[in-house]
């Protein structure tokens, strides 16, 4: 999933890149997936960055994937993202 919405994280992380040319790091979301597939919850775990407005526009965005439902329970899972500038 991560993979499939890369393009529109990293175009948050461009945007943010324009204001400050130095902005780069790793941040860690946990995220809690429900059953159907949508995001309960996200949360930024660490962050490298220090830039808030980066990093509740990028949860903002990440709350909108949807992983499809499966017969599971909810699961919570961790994930980094490298941001270096191109």
């Amino acid at each position: 999933m991560f993979e499939r919405n890369k393009g529109a994280i990293y175009a948050i992380y461009n945007r943010a890149l324009r204001e400050d040319p130095a902005l780069q790091g790793k941040v860690v979301v946990e995220l809690k997936i429900a059953p159907s597939g949508g995001v309960v919850d996200c949360r930024v775990v660490s962050s490298e960055l220090h830039a808030s407005e980066l990093e509740s526009k990028l949860l903002a965005r990440i709350r909108q994937f949807d992983f499809g439902a499966k017969d599971v329970d909810t699961m919570v899972v961790t994930w980094p993202v490298d941001f270096l500038p191109s």
